[in-house]
């Protein structure tokens, strides 16, 4: 075996030399991808894409043309009214702090309400039928009654004889009661026909032997002729 010489080791370390660095090349290259591998990798985020459908509301209708109004600056004018052809009503004063006067009166006719009714209602027996005269047994007569001289106007007409005619009521028992004045002739009769009604007393009205009341449109006649 020849000995190494001085040479001879150059040549061959140079020989080496490159596949030296080589070798640390390639092994730094496979150092840096295992160092790479064992650092994490970040997650990839998942982009997800959904649809969605919006319904937009109904815009309003459009706002109404605006109203021109007109100002007058003339004054209002003033109505005149002729109450005159209306009669003797309430006298109006236009003026600033307008009053009214109504008519003087100097005296009021209180209208005369008859208080039959009311007598009929206090005496009459609401539990008992209150028939006509045409479904009783027999018609109602007068059994007492008493004479009244007529009015003074009346005896100055020269009249002799008044067929007035009433509406009656008659009690169970033959009292009778003024529902109502269908024709007095004259209104001078009125107070003559209440008097003789109120001392006026009829048969008992009966219905299969029942007394009962009874409505009756009864001619009463005034006999003056003697």
């Amino acid at each position: 075996m020849a000995p190494l010489t001085h040479n001879s080791l150059k040549y061959g370390t140079l020989t080496l030399a490159p596949w030296l660095l080589s070798a640390m090349i390639v092994a730094g290259l496979v150092f840096s991808l295992h160092l790479l591998k064992q650092q994490p990798e970040a997650p990839k985020a998942d982009l997800i894409t959904r649809k969605i459908d919006v319904a937009l509301p109904t815009p309003p209708p459009p706002p109404p043309p605006p109203v021109k109004t007109t100002s007058s600056s003339s004054e209002p004018s003033q109505t005149a009214l002729n109450l005159a052809s209306l009669g003797d009503g309430p006298s109006i004063n236009y003026a600033d702090k307008p009053t009214m006067t109504l008519p003087k009166v100097e005296s009021l006719e209180l209208p005369n309400f008859a208080i039959d009714a009311k007598v009929i209602q206090e005496r009459l027996a609401l539990d008992m039928p209150l028939l006509a005269v045409e479904k009783l047994d027999r018609v109602p007569q007068v059994v007492r009654q008493k004479y009244f001289p007529p009015p003074k106007s009346v005896r100055q007409k020269g009249v002799k004889r008044i067929k007035t005619q009433v509406e009656l009521i008659i009690d169970q028992s033959g009292k009778p009661y003024i529902k109502r004045i269908v024709d007095p002739v004259y209104p001078e009769m009125e107070e003559v026909i209440r008097a003789w009604v109120s001392h006026a007393i009829f048969s008992k009205p009966k219905k299969d032997g029942r007394a009962v009341q009874a409505i009756y449109f009864y001619s009463i006649n005034f006999n003056y002729g003697r």
